[in-house]
């Protein structure tokens, strides 16, 4: 992992630490996929709309049947797009404080885009869960990102055609995440995995990596 070196008011040479570092670009990450997510949802609403002009026009003309067919094709993907737009802005505006939830319901609201990820790096993630889910009080964004830089950093070791597991347990009064490979373990912990162990620190819970196994536990009734 890369340091950053800095100078201090005395004039010292410091090294500031890379975990922070990555906290920080992740943080401005956020604020530029919130910044795009709107920049692209107002001209894709405005193609929405003029498409479904278009259509009803088509509908009126002898012939148009043919072309009709396409405009629907092209209405399927502006809907795709607009939902995975909409997934941007669910994940990266912030929240207001803590909120009353589950980890299974944290897991399913990222649960889309890790799938995409899963394609895009030809894997395969299979999610379950087991047991009764207490219910916890956390804040919804840096759960969602726990989560996220977990399954990423695990993403990232897994080969090509294989599949990682991500189960959610519910047990003792507390909701576990694992998230492991299904042959060979891959690293045990890059930096998004350190990150999120800092994150977990800041909600009450704990994040641990061990033999290519990541896990997040969430007690019950954390602020």
């Amino acid at each position: 992992m890369s340091e950053t070196i800095r100078t201090d008011t005395s004039g010292a040479i410091a090294v500031a630490d890379p975990l922070a570092v990555r906290a920080n670009k992740l943080e401005l990450l956020e604020r530029l996929a919130d910044a795009l997510a709107h920049e692209i949802k107002n001209p894709l609403h405005s193609m929405v709309i003029n498409l479904e002009v278009l259509k009803r026009r088509l509908g009126r003309i002898p012939g148009g049947d043919e072309v009709l067919r396409y405009t629907n094709v092209l209405g399927e993907e502006l809907d795709r797009v607009s939902r995975r737009v909409e997934l941007l802005l669910r994940l990266s505006r912030p929240d207001r404080g803590s909120e009353e939830t589950t980890l299974t319901e944290l897991v399913e609201e990222v649960m889309e885009l890790v799938q995409l990820e899963a394609r895009h790096r030809e894997a395969r993630v299979e999610y379950n869960t087991e047991g009764a889910m207490a219910r916890v009080r956390v804040g919804r964004q840096p759960a969602r990102q726990i989560i996220l830089n977990l399954v990423l950093d695990a993403l990232e070791a897994l080969p090509s055609g294989e599949t990682l597991h991500v189960t959610v347990r519910g047990e003792d009064g507390r909701s576990t995440l694992t998230i492991q490979a299904s042959t060979a373990p891959g690293a045990t912990q890059g930096d998004r995995t350190g990150v999120a162990s800092l994150l977990a620190e800041s909600v009450g819970g704990q994040v641990w990596a061990q033999d290519g196994t990541r896990t997040f536990v969430l007690p019950s009734g954390r602020a």
